[in-house]
């Protein structure tokens, strides 16, 4: 409401003072013009009635030119026959012939000084001449007999029918004039509103549309009809909307895109004023700040605030409860920005490699340490049979050594996904008493339980077998019974749309807090040190099963024994997603 009250102040304005312009143009003018016209008129008027006294005189002065020295008579002569008053006066006023009555003497000095006629018009000064106009007519003259230079004065009274009245005449003049000056201000001041009112409608339509540009709508636009400069106006607003229109949908467009980025980011981001308040907060950042605890705030505000005055900053760890948040800031010109990207797994995944280089260089040493302790006791050991027994546990050792180093082959070229699965029709039950075959040289009792008619699950035999092997392979080593004399159980049946091969045994099972743990790389759950082991058979057998699309399930009581089971799509429910390749890595021997 204000600023349509404030907009039609500006348009009234607008036209009164255009219309007050005009009006002040034109009595300027006026002012102007009657200033310099009115004091020539009233000395033209004047001179008119000058001429006009001055007209009976003009015969006088032929003869005055022709004859200067003039006798008395022939003056009264003159004089009664045109009705007028003379007399000769000196330069002091007195009169020294005739009766001039009433005279300008101002008229008789000009004279004597100029030495030329002179007539001069006054208002009668008697009362009983109100009305009248004197006339004094001087010229100077040197009559018979006188010596001295004296001036010849006629006089006259005329009446307002007589001679035409100046002040009269320049009243109704002026009067005339000032009608004239107000029709002239009355039209002007018309016309200078109507000008300021088609003006100001055309500059209203540039504001009204201004400020519907203004408030969003680039489809506004000028019509003019009219090629001048306001109709130039209306064109370079025309372009200007055009282009602010096509500026506008860019950066909505620039806007949605950073949005959806942001917004799609699974780092954080946060925005903050100068008083570090935030200003934006992604869906990832608002969810990271609402579960994690003041402290990590705190920290944040003072990554924020380092950020803020000393550039860019970074706090490599933060932790927001159980997480690892690394946090980037960098200033801006009203606030800071700060990147908060979750690396617990990446910190989780750095120290599992240090574990792993770790782990392994200490079981790579256990078999090279052994093997040199056996080599250095050969140099001196002369007894046959004890070097025929060194050389048997140096070649275990070697074994050793040499699965540990395919194991963790094996391993890494899984996790740099340079395996290719080969997918066949696998018949389940074929492949477990496949697997009872090989391990027959152990001498253990191992059971087959099936289930009938069931299909096939389409995967990759040669990985499938070994990673069942895995597992058989761990049943044995920590059955129970003496020397291990307790059977192990190969049981296979349908589960859910999925085939489900489970491998049990009854040995000294696995404590429930560390069952998360077992497919750890190195990891060997406690009871295991009498097995010898590397703790990298279940991490393999973990990698092939998500390979394969399946999973293995655990269930395990301590001295009751342990069950691991593989879940794998049958057939029919097969996930699709491995393709035939290149041969796949090789088994046990």
């Amino acid at each position: 409401m204000l600023g349509r009250r404030a907009g039609f102040r500006r348009r009234i304005s607008i036209q009164v003072w255009l219309t007050v312009l005009f009006l002040l143009v034109i009595a300027f003018a006026g002012g102007t013009a009657y200033s310099i016209v009115y004091p020539r008129l009233e000395n033209t008027l004047m001179q008119m009635q000058k001429d006009s006294f001055e007209q009976v005189f003009d015969q006088f002065e032929d003869n005055l030119r022709r004859n200067p020295r003039i006798d008395e008579q022939y003056i009264s002569f003159y004089a009664i026959n045109r009705g007028l008053e003379w007399g000769v006066i000196q330069e002091n006023g007195e009169v020294l012939r005739g009766d001039p009555g009433e005279y300008d003497a101002r008229a008789v000095q000009t004279a004597l000084e100029n030495g030329t006629p002179f007539t001069q018009l006054t208002v009668a000064g008697s009362e009983d001449r109100e009305g009248q106009t004197l006339a004094t007519y001087a010229t100077p003259i040197t009559m018979a007999g006188d010596s001295q230079t004296t001036a010849l004065v006629f006089t006259k009274y005329y009446t307002e029918g007589e001679i035409l009245d100046t002040e009269e005449a320049l009243g109704r003049i002026g009067f005339l004039a000032l009608l004239a000056g107000a029709l002239a201000l009355l039209i002007a001041g018309f016309s200078g509103y109507v000008v300021a009112n088609l003006l100001s409608r055309r500059l209203s339509r540039l504001d009204v549309a201004a400020r519907r540009l203004a408030s969003g709508n680039f489809d506004e636009r000028i019509t003019t009809r009219i090629e001048d400069e306001v109709g130039s106006l209306g064109e370079t607003f025309n372009a200007m909307a055009s282009s602010l229109k096509g500026a506008f949908r860019q950066a909505e467009q620039e806007k949605a895109r950073s949005q959806a980025i942001l917004y799609g980011m699974t780092d954080a981001v946060i925005g903050v004023d100068r008083d570090l308040n935030a200003t934006f907060l992604n869906p990832r950042a608002r969810e990271l700040l609402e579960n994690s605890d003041p402290a990590f705030h705190d920290r944040l505000q003072e990554v924020l605030a380092k950020s803020r005055f000393s550039g860019p900053a970074t706090e490599p760890e933060a932790h927001a409860g159980d997480r690892i948040i690394e946090i980037r800031a960098a200033p801006l010109e009203d606030g800071a920005l700060a990147i908060l990207r979750d690396v617990t797994e990446e910190r989780q995944i750095e120290r599992a490699k240090a574990e792993f280089i770790a782990n392994a260089s200490h079981e790579l040493k256990t078999p090279l340490f052994a093997l040199q302790g056996y080599l250095e006791m050969l140099e001196d050991e002369e007894d046959e049979e004890v070097r025929k027994s060194f050389l048997k546990d140096m070649q275990a050792q070697t074994e050793r050594l040499k699965s540990l180093a395919k194991t963790l082959l094996d391993l890494s070229r899984l996790d740099a996904n340079a395996v290719t699965f080969r997918l066949e029709e696998v018949d389940l039950e074929d492949l477990l008493h496949e697997l009872r075959r090989d391990f027959a040289y152990t001498g253990r009792e191992i059971n087959i339980h099936t289930e009938e008619d069931l299909p096939p699950v389409r995967t990759d035999p040669i990985q499938l077998h070994r990673m069942l092997a895995i597992l058989l392979d761990n049943a044995l080593k920590y059955s129970g019974g003496p020397e291990g004399t307790e059977p192990v159980d190969l049981e296979l049946h349908r589960e859910d749309g999925h085939a489900l091969v489970s491998v049990s045994d009854h040995g000294c099972g696995i404590p429930e807090a560390e069952i998360p743990h077992i497919f750890d790389r190195f990891y060997r759950a406690q009871g295991s040190s009498r097995a010898d082991g590397t703790g990298l058979g279940l991490a393999l057998a973990g990698e092939i099963s998500q390979h394969l699309g399946g999973d293995i399930r655990v269930e395990s009581e301590p001295d009751q024994g342990s069950t691991f089971s593989v879940e794998l799509p049958l057939v029919n429910g097969n996930r699709g997603d491995l393709t035939d390749g290149d041969e796949p890595i090789s088994t046990p021997s």
